[in-house]
């Protein structure tokens, strides 16, 4: 088994993208969604900036992805088999970490163009049915996490886990300190339309 490694990178006029890098795995976490399978895997066609919330602070960009199968399934299947593959790797994790029975997992990305700029992990948080919900854990995927400080061209990434009773079927924002992103309001019916089309692709299988 290997893990997947996600890489953001900054394009002059594509925004961030994501490239993928593989090292040895560390073993494999059980797919914990896969029993509820509501949507076919591989049939999808969305970026995975297409269901990123962003917000920006000054010089600190700040990409957040939800892990959820039903958001992801919806990605081009490479995407998904990526993104799949970290949150399997990291949940069982960070649910033993946070003693609860289930999280909801979502990868974040920092990074900063052109000076170094410093962060507090914590201060990210969304807002969901209007309450506002703080991180349970944090897993830094990249060297430098700990050291709460972007460097210029830097990108560092982390899995946060979250509460459930995050929402992402209404209206979720994402907040760090003052600012927050609304997002999710236009990402939304993207999805959802492209869960539909998923289906119909799918056939009578679903």
């Amino acid at each position: 088994m290997r893990e997947v490694v996600l890489i953001l990178l900054l394009t002059t006029g594509c925004g961030l993208i994501f490239q993928e890098s593989e090292v040895t795995d560390r073993g494999e976490a059980p797919r914990a969604e896969e029993a509820a399978d509501r949507l076919p895997g591989g049939l999808g066609t969305l970026h995975q900036e297409e269901v990123s919330m962003r917000l920006r602070r000054g010089e600190l960009e700040v990409m957040v992805t939800p892990l959820d199968e039903e958001i992801t399934r919806t990605t081009a299947p490479d995407t998904w088999s990526r993104l799949s593959a970290l949150a399997d790797l990291h949940r069982t994790e960070l649910r033993n970490r946070t003693g609860a029975d289930q999280v909801r997992l979502f990868l974040v990305a920092l990074h900063s163009e052109s000076e170094a700029v410093a962060f507090e992990p914590d201060d990210l948080t969304l807002v969901s049915r209007g309450l506002r919900f703080r991180p349970l854990e944090i897993q830094g995927l990249t060297p430098g996490w700990d050291r709460h400080r972007v460097g210029p061209r830097e990108t560092l990434l982390a899995i946060y886990a979250f509460p459930t009773d995050i929402d992402l079927e209404r209206q979720v924002e994402v907040e760090y300190r003052e600012v927050r992103s609304r997002d999710w309001e236009e990402i939304l019916p993207r999805i959802q339309l492209e869960q539909g089309r998923v289906r119909a692709r799918a056939g009578g299988d679903y």
